[in-house]
């Protein structure tokens, strides 16, 4: 029970990025047009835990073109929370990383504390890397293309610990 709470934890930290619902359905991320594809809400326990929305191209989602998480958080995490559970969950579904403590390191430099209400942004641009914002402003890079398709994997991976969420952000569930 400890080890899912953790679990569930690490996954809303990770999503350091999104909002259900925002205030347009189109929206301009570092010079790109988006339109919300969709939306949801993790719970944990009854416990709302964030928002989180995937942005797409007016044509639609495609795993190969760029495309963006937004998460609104709806509790307050440390830095520590957000990264440990965000490895957490890239481990879970691609096993353990020879690279750990680098990883460890590259988010933690990345990542910051959240409360309740931040909007944080996850932009990715796949064979690039991803760029992680808070508001409008930029707060670091992954260029790693392979570690940046994991980070986005704990979202839209088939095998997610949170398959309803992610069919709502693929636009399946309403």
């Amino acid at each position: 029970m400890i080890a899912e709470a953790y679990r569930l934890l690490l996954l809303m930290l990770a999503l350091t990025l999104t909002q259900v619902v925002s205030a347009s359905a189109n929206q301009t991320l570092n010079g790109d047009d988006f339109s919300l594809v969709g939306s949801g809400r993790l719970h944990w326990w009854g416990i709302s835990i964030y928002d989180a929305a995937l942005y797409a191209p007016a044509d639609g989602y495609r795993p190969e073109r760029p495309h963006y998480l937004e998460i609104t958080y709806l509790k307050d995490f440390s830095r520590k929370q957000l990264v440990d559970r965000t490895l957490a969950e890239i481990e879970r579904l691609h096993g353990a990383r020879s690279d750990r403590e680098a990883v460890l390191s590259e988010l933690s430099a990345i990542f910051t504390d959240v409360s309740a209400g931040n909007r944080l942004f996850a932009l990715h641009r796949p064979g690039e890397g991803v760029e992680f914002y808070s508001e409008e402003r930029l707060l670091g890079r992954l260029d790693e293309a392979t570690l940046a398709a994991d980070f986005f994997s704990i979202w839209l991976d088939p095998d997610t610990s949170e398959p309803e969420l992610r069919e709502r952000l693929l636009g399946y569930l309403q």
